[in-house]
């Protein structure tokens, strides 16, 4: 009489491997995946008023978004020392017609929107973001600061940060980590 063991039939090796492969898929953790995209920003102005209530802007613009083509204009940002200021900040998407204000869609959003301000030396500025989400974490559309009381010359680097939740966990905390640039923008800052 011939016996069979069962671990030996074609059929159980087939239903052992299926097993253990639907586990490993089942036991994999889902894919990180955010709930929305980036926005495509081709153009900034940054507009400063002095305590004095005199108004400067100064832009950056890079009609057609592509990164590897010189923008149109990069102002660099001049401010007076020993001065207070408020900025409002504007950004704009002129791939389309009419150019599209993305600031509108930031301010709709601004619960996972959040500007970012490093200035080197950090002595030269001072910039705190002024606005607040629905959280009451800082967005930066609207900020205020001080330059310093001496002439000098450094960095502004603006960065807008794109922080939507991940599988449904907020990622905006207030800070810089986490989530993705829409925009990442390093201005010649001179105070005089």
């Amino acid at each position: 009489m011939q016996q069979y063991c069962i671990s030996d039939s074609p059929m159980k090796k087939f239903v052992l491997f299926f097993i253990l492969f639907s586990l490993h898929f089942s036991c994999k953790k889902d894919e990180v995946v955010p709930t929305d995209d980036n926005e495509l920003i081709t153009s900034v102005d940054l507009t400063f008023t002095d305590s004095n209530k005199k108004v400067s802007t100064f832009s950056f613009q890079d009609k057609d978004g592509d990164a590897k083509t010189p923008p149109e204009k990069f102002d660099k940002i001049v401010l007076d020392k020993n001065m207070s200021y408020s900025l409002e900040i504007n950004v704009y998407d002129e791939t389309k017609n009419p150019k599209s204000n993305i600031t509108e869609q930031i301010k709709l959003e601004s619960d996972v929107h959040l500007f970012v301000f490093k200035i080197d030396p950090a002595s030269l500025f001072s910039l705190k973001a002024m606005d607040k989400d629905k959280n009451g974490l800082p967005i930066g559309l609207l900020s205020s600061g001080s330059t310093q009381n001496a002439a000098g010359t450094g960095k502004l680097n603006l960065i807008l940060k794109h922080q939507p939740p991940i599988n449904g966990k907020a990622v905006k905390t207030g800070n810089e980590a986490g989530g993705s640039s829409d925009i990442d923008l390093i201005f010649d800052l001179s105070i005089k």
